[in-house]
């Protein structure tokens, strides 16, 4: 049975090819052809080809009303049934909907209602009456097969929902639900015609002011030419100012490429290092180089030319660890304190360039002693570090003075004891005592006056020399 419906359904595509306008508002439609039921098995009946007919009106576009009548004969499926025929029906009303799914094919969903009115011998024989009837609910979905012509091959499958059994004295009885499949030549006549467009670049004679534009060319609202775009990025040549943009660069309306997301110059579609640092310098690619190999790009680098190995910071400068201000790679003294002078390499210096002694200010004592004031251990420890640096062979005179208040012995012998204190802490703190000599010279060599309380501060003192 299947196959045959198959053989004719294909029949009937092949007849639907006669040229005419698409389904429209206004539109009826008549239709015959075959269907197949599939009864429920409550029935006891076989499933049999049969025929018939349907007629439809399209309320607009896509909504229509339609109702179809379909004939079948049957018999009781039991075994060696061999009497007469049983007959069937059923006559559907339904709402129905449209969807075009492409220039030649069109899905359609339908709503409605079935009566099957049931006869035949058969039926009498095996329920007992001639006539009979059941209704319910239905409901379609189908396809029609020939875009906007006239004669189209529609394909539907169906499906009811009994709640009015034919029979009520058998299992028949029970609601069921009935399927099954048709196909149907449908003729279309009536509507709105659509209106001609003789060049068919969708812009239809009445309105197109260019109608001779040849087949595929893509045209305005009023049907004309439009102008051309090389390069196919969206903007016609006769706007575009980058007429040669690469196939896939995003542009703006001037037709140049835009879009920089790391902001180097360089656009996102020719950018082959698109996260590149802001203020990196980058290449014509869009990637940023090192011309000192350090690992910080060029244009973040403020010192660009660090020799090759050298350890440096974010910011592309070499290390300075002690912080000093001679970096690592020169520093022949990397752990020098902070705050101590130091030379070209980095090491502490004691005197300031061109003089061979300095006054330790800062170093006082307890008043008339020679205890140092627990201030001038801090000034002493950056003097022991710094001659510690300088060469082996260098000799350092500690020099301690006084004012002229009180006897020459005491103050000879005060400034001596002074000298002293201050040259063993330098030795507790590192110094070779080989490097140190400790002499007093009281108040011999004043450098203020002593009539002021201010000239006698300054003349109390310890000087460190070198000597000779």
């Amino acid at each position: 049975m299947i196959r045959k419906l198959l053989v004719l359904t294909t029949a009937m595509a092949l007849a639907a090819t006669m040229p005419a306008h698409a389904q429209s508002k206004g539109q009826f439609q008549i239709g015959v052809g075959a269907g197949l039921p599939f009864y429920a098995d409550t029935l006891g009946l076989n499933d049999k080809v049969g025929f018939g007919g349907r007629l439809g009106y399209m309320f607009s576009d896509k909504i229509g009303l339609e109702g179809d009548i379909f004939y079948y004969t049957t018999q009781p499926s039991a075994a060696g049934y061999t009497g007469p025929d049983m007959t069937e029906m059923p006559i559907h009303g339904r709402l129905t909907y449209n969807a075009p799914m492409g220039k030649a094919l069109t899905a359609i969903f339908g709503l409605g209602a079935v009566y099957n009115a049931w006869g035949g011998d058969s039926l009498k024989s095996y329920y007992g009456t001639t006539t009979d009837n059941d209704a319910g609910p239905g409901a379609l979905v189908g396809l029609r097969i020939g875009g906007a012509r006239a004669l189209t091959l529609r394909v539907d499958w169906t499906g009811d929902y009994i709640i009015n059994p034919f029979n009520e004295t058998s299992a028949a009885n029970d609601s069921r639900f009935d399927m099954g499949v048709d196909a149907m030549l449908s003729l279309a006549f009536g509507g709105h015609k659509a209106p001609k467009d003789s060049d068919k670049d969708g812009v239809v004679d009445s309105s197109d002011l260019c109608p001779g534009t040849p087949v595929g060319t893509p045209v305005d609202a009023n049907g004309c030419a439009l102008p051309k775009d090389s390069d196919g990025d969206g903007v016609t040549n006769d706007k575009d100012k980058c007429p040669n943009t690469p196939a896939g660069t995003k542009v703006d309306a001037t037709g140049c490429p835009f879009g920089d997301a790391d902001k180097d110059g360089v656009t996102d579609n020719m950018d082959k290092c698109p996260n590149t640092p802001l203020g990196a310098t980058v290449d014509a690619t869009g990637c940023p180089g090192d011309q000192d190999a350090d690992g910080v790009y060029n244009g973040l680098d403020k010192c660009p030319d660090t020799p090759a190995g050298t350890k440096v910071t974010a910011n592309g400068c070499p290390v300075d660890s002690d912080g000093d201000g001679v970096p690592d790679y020169l520093d022949k003294c990397p752990n020098t304190p902070a705050g101590m002078q130091v030379n070209a390499t980095g090491c502490p210096v004691l005197f300031e360039a061109g003089k061979t002694q300095m006054v330790l200010s800062g170093v006082t004592f307890a008043t008339n002693s020679a205890t140092l004031d627990p201030a001038s251990t801090a000034i002493l420890d950056r003097v022991a570090n710094a001659a510690q640096y300088n060469p082996s062979g260098a000799h350092y005179e500690v020099a301690g003075y006084t004012d002229n208040t009180g006897s020459l012995a005491h103050n000879n012998k005060l400034s001596q004891q002074r000298a002293e204190a201050v040259m063993n802490y330098l030795i507790s703190k590192g110094v070779p005592a080989s490097m140190l000599t400790a002499k007093g010279y009281g108040p011999k060599f004043p450098i203020d006056t002593n009539k002021t309380a201010e000239g006698r501060a300054n003349n109390r003192r310890v000087v460190l020399k070198q000597l000779p």
